[in-house]
């Protein structure tokens, strides 16, 4: 039935609860959470026995994120129905999200004394352990839930992950396949699958599959939506074709390189990017830069920027080779080079952190003290080029006094930080946008890669085929990426 049969179904009586509890189904169908919400309240308020109820007001909160009530109403449900293994499940995935892992663990467990073969409190246990970096304690949960139910697709999805992150990875990539065969319209096993696809290379069927991203809920939230068709790399003459950044700084710097191809289609080209690349990116030839967040011109197609290397057709044999693709302003690298030309010992610029923001930031951060000391050494003089050092680097910094200078605070936008990079001889960083910025500039970059890469970085490689001038050197940290 629905909505708005219902809706006219409590006119009549309005203190139906099975009425409002279907009405609330109805609107979580149709992906009306908040609505669904108000619908599981007003039936609890009318009665506060009905377990059935509550239980639904649990799920839908907890799906809309908002976690500390979701939380609490799990804890109630389960406080009624003691029984509930799906509830203290849940409520383990819920705490897990609110970063209580070990009470995380010990609901995922008790449900697992309820219910010892149910395999989402195992897949939960997995996605925990990584969180704590307990990588063996991972895949072994993981391969629990998939014995325990062979069929259960995010099961084998999440093995896959972990089995990533482990080193493993071409059991990771059979395993994602058996994930898309169970469940071929899982949107985030797919897009997992198209990393272990990229990461071996198999770029024609990897980027077909990284399409995906785009039916993810947890990574298209926040990304700009358009009604204008999506383009589909006819040609362009008499028409305007946008092509819009997603995600971090880093991605749309790395793709910014296929522009050229897409002038090349003929037709008027409008670039929408996050504000701090627009200074940089307004070098592109024919291509109009407007940041994201001020009103676009009239456009007929569109196209997410990470689409165009499918667009193109891109394998490992036919990479865009035009580096450098990016370049300083001249005005501001002079003046660049002229502060730093003073120094006549080897230059380096150095970023140990990325957006303390990112999903795998606790992975392909480092710490200032575990970096820059093991630099300082004769020769050398270390620049930093961290943007927002986090507050315990301070003292660190404070402590190597004039062997790293800070110039951070010269920094305004990527513009600027483009010609510092330009002055240096070499950038040393972990897995973020000024590595990408150095490898588009043609700059010397050696980069920390964290132990499980990203698929762009390929694998048992110490080169980049996307950046000639790039080193790739592992890490001691451990990066996740994949999405859950």
């Amino acid at each position: 039935m629905p909505v708005a049969a219902y809706r006219r179904a409590l006119q009549l009586d309005p203190d139906d609860v099975g009425l409002i509890c279907n009405l609330g189904a109805a609107l979580y169908r149709q992906g009306l959470l908040e609505e669904a919400i108000v619908q599981y309240r007003r039936a609890i308020a009318l009665a506060p026995d009905d377990v059935a109820a509550l239980r639904l007001l649990g799920l839908v909160l907890h799906e809309a994120r908002h976690l500390q009530e979701a939380a609490e109403i799990y804890r109630q449900t389960f406080a009624r129905d003691p029984a509930d293994h799906i509830i203290a499940t849940n409520l383990g995935a819920c705490l897990s999200d609110l970063g209580a892992l070990d009470d995380a663990i010990a609901a995922c467990e008790h449900a697992l004394l309820l219910k010892s073969d149910h395999a989402p409190a195992y897949t939960n246990l997995g996605i925990i352990f990584e969180k704590q970096q307990r990588v063996t304690d991972a895949v072994a949960a993981h391969r629990c839930a998939v014995a325990a139910d062979p069929s259960y697709a995010k099961g084998h999805a999440n093995l896959a992950v972990a089995l990533r992150n482990a080193g493993e990875i071409d059991e990771a990539l059979t395993v994602s396949a058996r994930a898309v065969a169970l469940d071929p319209e899982q949107p985030l096993a797919q897009y997992n699958r198209a990393h272990f696809l990229l990461m071996n290379g198999h770029f024609a069927e990897g980027f077909d599959a990284y399409r995906w991203r785009r039916k993810c809920k947890t990574l298209s939230d926040g990304d700009p939506t358009f009604n204008e068709p999506e383009w589909r790399g006819e040609p362009l003459a008499g028409r305007t074709l946008l092509v819009f950044a997603e995600y971090g700084l880093g991605d749309a710097v790395h793709f910014v390189r296929y522009l050229s191809m897409v002038t090349g289609k003929g037709g008027k080209i409008i670039l929408q990017v996050q504000p701090a690349l627009a200074s940089l990116l307004r070098q592109l030839p024919d291509v109009t830069v407007i940041p994201r967040g001020e009103a676009l011109p009239p456009f007929d197609l569109q196209l997410p920027l990470m689409s165009l290397p499918r667009l193109f057709g891109t394998t490992l044999d036919n990479l865009p080779a035009d580096v450098p693709y990016l370049h300083p302003d001249p005005g501001k690298l002079s003046r660049w080079r002229a502060v730093l030309g003073r120094e006549r010992r080897l230059k380096v610029g150095v970023v140990w952190a990325g957006n303390p923001g990112h999903k795998g930031d606790g992975q392909r951060s480092l710490s200032a003290a575990a970096v820059l000391p093991r630099l300082v050494m004769p020769g050398l003089q270390l620049y930093s080029l961290q943007k927002e050092p986090r507050a315990e680097d301070g003292a660190v910094l404070a402590a190597l006094g004039d062997d790293v200078i800070d110039l951070a605070p010269a920094l305004g936008d990527f513009a600027d930080t483009a010609a510092a990079v330009a002055a240096l001889d070499l950038v040393i960083a972990v897995d973020t946008s000024v590595a990408h910025l150095a490898g588009a500039l043609g700059r010397p970059v050696w980069m920390l890669t964290p132990y499980a890469l990203d698929w762009r970085w390929l694998r048992d490689r110490e080169d980049s085929p996307w950046y000639p001038t790039m080193r790739l050197s592992a890490s001691a940290s451990r990066a996740n990426g994949m999405i859950r």
